[in-house]
Formats: C-alpha cells, sequence, structure tokens
C-alpha cells in the first residue's frame, strides 16, 4: 500500500480532501495524509489540537519585536514600526503582542 502526505495549511488540507475522494472513487489504494501546518494560525477544528509553525513564527517574531523594543529604549526621538506578513496576520500580531508589550499594537485586517 502507498501513501501520500501533504504538509499544509487551508488550500492543502482542501486539496487533499479531494483527492482521497478521487482515489475512493478510483478504488486506488493510496492513503492520503494530512499534517496541519500554518504560521497563520487559521486552522480550527475540533480533531486539530494545534497545527506546526504557529508556535515558532510568533516566537521569533516576539523575539525580535523584543530585539527593537530594547534597541528603541536608547532611541527615544524616534519611531519603530514591526510589520508582520502573512495570509492572517492577526493571530500573529496578536501573540507577539501578548508576549511582547509593546505601546501600540496596530491590527488592520478585514474579518469575515
Amino acid at each position: 500500500m502507498t501513501s501520500i502526505i501533504i504538509i499544509g495549511a487551508t488550500h492543502s488540507l482542501s486539496d487533499a480532501t479531494i483527492l482521497c475522494e478521487y482515489f475512493l472513487q478510483q478504488s486506488v489504494d493510496t492513503k492520503v495524509i494530512t499534517v496541519p501546518s500554518t504560521i497563520d494560525g487559521n486552522i480550527h477544528h475540533k480533531y486539530i489540537s494545534s497545527a506546526i509553525g504557529f508556535d515558532t513564527a510568533s516566537r521569533v517574531y516576539s523575539q525580535f519585536i523584543g530585539n527593537m523594543l530594547t534597541d528603541s529604549a536608547s532611541a527615544v526621538k524616534y519611531w519603530y514600526f514591526m510589520r508582520v506578513m502573512g495570509k492572517d496576520p492577526s493571530h500573529l500580531v496578536l501573540e507577539a503582542s501578548l508576549q511582547t508589550h509593546p505601546n501600540v499594537v496596530i491590527i488592520s485586517e478585514e474579518s469575515s
């Protein structure tokens, strides 16, 4: 028996579902295994306790922000801005701000 392992976020998990349904219809003896992985923290399901990637990304962003906060303490006349990139960055922004306690946090993202 063969297996396919798909690691990824929402699109990858959707593709895995379609592939699995196709294999069932065609009687293909291949198992489809998915590993949820996202830095955005946007995978939520009662059977998925956590996804790899978010914890590491939030830790790294928090370290960068903490370093910037340390640098900015000695340069009081300057403003420092950090932009967190991602598909749904508000999860990362919120987690990093809870860990680093900056003066101001702006989360500008459309909510659906």
